[in-house]
């Protein structure tokens, strides 16, 4: 062929293919076969006796222990060279197998070295079944430790960042709460010392959700037995100025409520326990106001129940001009729940939600 020729390139493929093909099969009958692919894994390997003496390591195991002479190493013991003891540790892997001829894998920092490994040793035997010792291969791990280190000290300051926002935030919620109750001294008709009281509750429902979550080691949920429990105690002594007259029951599982939630229901629990103790009982009646919440496969249900006078047949709660009741619609709504009235034995208001994002 002249230099004016171009080549067949079917010919040229073929070609390249027999000569890659020729090359494989000499690295594979070839003595240095072995050793190029033992050369090539980038974990360090070590052979090891039952004696613990060093028989053979790869390339990498030998460029990690490079400060020592690599003829000294061969032939000595693997805990002289690691550890740097003259024994094996309590926590070396190779003692197991030895004892169990069984494999093991052992995480570690070696403290000669600074270094974090993962060793998985494996039994070698001979014709016999009898051992002769192990292979080690060991994985540097350092990195991702410090990388794991780095991301939980990361993770540790971001929760007491969102611990002091929640704190502060609650601080303020009862600032509020209190100016309110100072301002309240000075109106003089009691309808208006009334709704500065009922906005001062819906302050300390909110802060008291806050306070619950700075409080947790769980910044994203909280546990809503608690919470209830907690609110409707200190508004029934708000409101009920003889307990004799007018029991409060609660029946409440042990559930934890996503924040986005929370703080809505809060609102609405709030309002809920206030109108049941305010107007269920006129002229001093007797009777029960019964909270309770669960959880029924995906759907949680709260439910604010009395067996008082009723609520008025000819008011639709929906439409009040109420702004507690404005506050239940809109914020079921928010939680993507469905609320509804029940009149058969005095006024029970039944929310129904999924613990889904809040839309």
């Amino acid at each position: 062929m002249n230099s004016n020729e171009i080549p067949d390139s079917k010919t040229s493929k073929k070609e390249s293919k027999s000569k890659s093909d020729t090359l494989y099969s000499t690295l594979l009958s070839s003595d240095e076969a072995w050793e190029l692919s033992f050369n090539a894994i980038p974990d360090l390997i070590a052979l090891i006796d039952k004696d613990f003496n060093i028989k053979k390591m790869n390339k990498a195991m030998a460029e990690f222990v490079k400060d020592h002479d690599a003829i000294d190493i061969l032939g000595s013991k693997c805990y002289r060279i690691i550890h740097g003891t003259e024994e094996p540790p309590d926590y070396c892997p190779n003692t197991k197998l030895l004892e169990d001829e069984q494999s093991h894998v052992q995480e570690f920092h070696e403290d000669n070295l600074n270094r974090d490994f993962i060793v998985t040793v494996n039994p070698i035997f001979d014709e016999n079944n009898q051992i002769l010792g192990s292979v080690h291969i060991v994985h540097d791990d350092t990195e991702r430790k410090k990388s794991e280190k780095l991301l939980e000290q990361s993770l540790k300051e971001k929760e007491m960042l969102l611990k002091e926002i929640h704190h502060r935030v609650k601080n303020n919620l009862m600032i509020i709460s209190s100016l309110l109750n100072l301002q309240s001294r000075y109106l003089k008709d009691e309808e208006s010392r009334e709704i500065f009281k009922e906005s001062q509750n819906r302050a300390k429902s909110m802060a008291l959700i806050h306070q619950r979550l700075y409080e947790s080691t769980d910044l994203k949920n909280i546990g809503f037995k608690e919470y209830i429990t907690t609110l409707a105690n200190e508004l029934y002594r708000n409101y009920v100025k003889d307990p004799s007259r007018v029991s409060l029951e609660l029946e409440i599982e042990d559930v934890n409520i996503d924040i986005n939630n929370a703080i809505p229901l809060g609102l609405i629990l709030n309002e809920l326990i206030t109108n049941a103790m305010k107007y269920a009982f006129p002229d001093d009646e007797k009777g029960i106001i019964n909270v309770s919440f669960c959880k029924k496969g995906d759907k949680y249900i709260l439910k604010v129940a009395d067996n008082g006078k009723g609520f008025p047949k000819d008011l639709d709660y929906k439409k009040s001009d109420s702004l507690g009741l404005q506050l239940v619609t809109n914020l079921s709504y928010q939680i993507n729940g469905e609320i509804e009235l029940d009149r058969t034995e005095g006024t029970a208001f039944i929310l129904t939600f999924t613990e889904t994002t809040i839309s």
